[in-house]
């Protein structure tokens, strides 16, 4: 595969195994001392597992759970946070300036912190009380693993999610499903770069738990890291501005999800097919899943959609672009 360490996957895949149990032993700590609320909080790339989960707890429990951009959190508040909530935050890094501000808030508060990173001594770990580690040098995919072994992990304390454990287990056939995924895909990544990479502008479709992704690889891959112009909208939205932009040479694509809101993602294909010859589907149902479970299906959909954009779309375009991903004008560059 194209750009690809399969030995580095492996590896970060026993690394993140191995981190379960320092996430679960995280939530029965929070779960025993109890918590009024959740609060996800990240900014970029980071915030999109986080959206996933958003629109997952709100078909699951009735814990109160809100999913904040940690520069708007710190800039307006949010009268919901207080003592009792629980707040979990995640960077690779840890010196994210926005999701360590919001933490050192949150210490200054006496509001826990659960947080995902890398280096266990960075600011971000420094201000957290719980640090859960990203040991990963492979698979964004990975990210979705340990916050999902938090939170569900919470919400089987709360008796919203009782099959827990099968699901944690096989959350841990993951990163083998997703090598497997990644070279079925590889084929069709080249050939989609290949025809779309010059495109004046793509539009990028998906809602419910997939919008995550549809923002992550519109915003953080093409904008920021291969500067191609997108416009990114929800499948339920895009009948009310959008639609009107779609022409015979456009280029689209749709991410359809595998849970209550794939019926809107079908309602727009059947509108896209017939105004446009350049929609690309991709859907998350086509690829198999060996040793998961049905119905947890809907919940992994998001990994696999990580897994096949951000794992190997991105590269093939970077192919066909010549602009390297690592490459950034402004990014961290300097202060702003």
């Amino acid at each position: 595969m194209l750009k690809f360490n399969e030995e580095e996957y492996r590896k970060s895949a026993d690394l993140i195994r191995k981190a379960r149990p320092i996430a679960e032993a995280a939530a029965d700590k929070v779960a025993a001392e109890g918590y009024s609320n959740i609060f996800f909080t990240a900014v970029g790339g980071s915030l999109s597992p986080m959206m996933a989960i958003g629109c997952m707890s709100k078909q699951l429990t009735n814990i109160p759970v809100f999913v904040e951009q940690a520069a708007e959190l710190l800039t307006c508040g949010h009268k919901q946070l207080t003592k009792d909530s629980l707040v979990i935050t995640l960077s690779k890094s840890g010196d994210t300036k926005e999701s360590v501000a919001i933490a050192e808030y949150c210490k200054n508060n006496g509001i826990r912190v659960i947080c995902c990173t890398k280096n266990e001594d960075s600011p971000l770990a420094l201000a957290s009380d719980y640090v859960v580690p990203m040991k990963h040098e492979n698979g964004v995919e990975y990210e979705y693993m340990l916050l999902y072994w938090i939170f569900f992990r919470l919400l089987y304390k709360a008796g919203d999610f009782e099959d827990y454990n099968e699901f944690g287990e096989q959350l841990c056939l993951l990163p083998e499903n997703l090598l497997s995924i990644k070279k079925k895909f590889e084929e069709k990544a080249g050939d989609i770069a290949k025809e779309h990479y010059n495109a004046p502008i793509q539009y990028w479709i998906g809602g419910c738990e997939m919008w995550g992704e549809v923002y992550l690889f519109s915003m953080c891959i093409l904008e920021e890291m291969q500067w191609i112009k997108t416009k990114s909208v929800t499948s339920a939205e895009f009948f009310h501005g959008t639609l009107e932009l779609i022409e015979k040479n456009t280029s689209v694509f749709l991410i359809k999800g595998e849970g209550k809101g794939r019926q809107l993602d079908e309602r727009a294909e059947k509108f896209i097919k017939t105004h446009t010859d350049n929609l690309v589907v991709i859907d998350t149902q086509e690829y198999a899943l060996e040793g998961i479970d049905t119905k947890f299906r809907w919940i992994i959909a998001p990994t696999i959609c990580s897994t096949i954009l951000v794992d190997r779309l991105a590269f093939h375009f970077e192919s066909y672009t010549k602009h390297n991903l690592d490459y950034r004008r402004y990014y961290r560059q300097f202060d702003y």
